[in-house]
């Protein structure tokens, strides 16, 4: 029974794909028929609710394409015009305060034209940072050109920014978030080489980074490497526990790397999650996952499943004929 069923990995590689990348498209040059929106972004510090200027603000897909890159004024506001239609996330972040993320929301349709998150952040306390000491302090000179980079990327100059950031880098070769914003710059460049390298040397120094391990687990999802997206998706998946997306892509990672319960657990946690139709293949990892088992009858209820969900789906003939198949053994 199992050669039966190998063609579904490879399968829901290909529509997994053709998923994140339909989603990366949904940038700020990118309008749908669900209309344009301005998102407003307003920061306070939380400790005194006061307006926090000179913060930066990204916003991106949950995916992690990248939308747009703001710094607040001093009204701690931030302003994204011309954002398409799609679902998007903020963070904000600054050498003071504790990186803070929205939640996932959506722009166009029946959002309007107009967006408004409200956050808060946190400002370090000194006494709980820990560092291993003085060595690992930026650089005035760094933060300099850092500062003059982010400028340049709220005017879209990519190409200015680029050499800010390479100049950051140059001055503190530790500065991670500095080879984040780079890989950021080079995907508007459309330096995918670029991109990756800068990346992998923002998570060596910083494994936490969020746009970083979402941008490499795609581009290695993509790329079928599972072992190498493996361990840049579980990061971004454990930031992200809710997205569906994410734990689907995981999950049919970790099952091409013959990782089988962790497949089942994080394809099973799909279907608790509030858009799971939308990622009904993850019916079929779970039947993958149990073929062979002796749990027919468990398969068999995948199979139905996923009919269910997504009868118009291409893979709909081939699951019908597997689940006839799997029904008179």
């Amino acid at each position: 029974m199992r050669s039966s069923h190998l063609w579904l990995p490879t399968l829901a590689v290909a529509l997994l794909c053709t998923a994140s990348v339909a989603q990366q498209t949904t940038t700020m040059s990118g309008g749908t028929a669900g209309g344009i929106s301005t998102v407003t972004v307003r920061v306070k510090y939380q400790q005194n609710h006061q307006p926090a200027p000179g913060l930066r603000v990204d916003l991106s897909s949950p995916m992690g394409g990248f939308a747009g890159m703001r710094t607040t004024d001093g009204d701690g506001r931030a302003t994204f015009d011309g954002v398409g239609s799609g679902r998007y996330q903020v963070q904000v972040s600054g050498p003071d305060v504790e990186t803070t993320k929205s939640e996932i929301f959506d722009t166009g349709g029946s959002q309007g034209p107009y967006i408004n998150q409200n956050m808060e952040v946190k400002l370090k306390d000194p006494a709980n940072l820990v560092t291993p000491g003085p060595a690992l302090a930026v650089p005035d000179a760094a933060k300099k050109e850092f500062t003059l980079g982010s400028k340049e990327m709220d005017k879209q100059h990519w190409e200015e920014a680029k050499g800010h950031f390479q100049k950051a880098i140059d001055a503190f070769p530790k500065y991670a978030e500095a080879f984040n914003s780079l890989g950021q710059v080079n995907i508007q460049l459309k330096d995918g080489k670029g991109a990756v390298e800068a990346f992998r040397s923002a998570t060596q120094i910083d494994p936490t980074l969020p746009q970083a391990n979402l941008y490499l687990g795609q581009f290695y999802y993509e790329n079928t490497q599972y072992k190498d997206a493996e361990p840049y998706l579980a990061r971004a998946a454990a930031d992200q526990p809710k997205n569906a997306q994410l734990l689907t892509a995981l999950a049919n990672v970790q099952l091409q790397n013959g990782q089988t319960d962790l497949a089942l657990a994080n394809a099973r946690r799909v279907s608790s999650l509030s858009n799971h139709k939308q990622f009904a293949i993850s019916h079929l990892i779970v039947a993958q996952a149990l073929t062979g088992k002796g749990k027919d009858d468990e398969v068999a209820k995948e199979y139905e499943a996923y009919l269910k969900e997504a009868p118009d789906s291409p893979l709909a003939p081939r699951v019908k004929d597997a689940l006839a198949k799997l029904k008179t053994k």
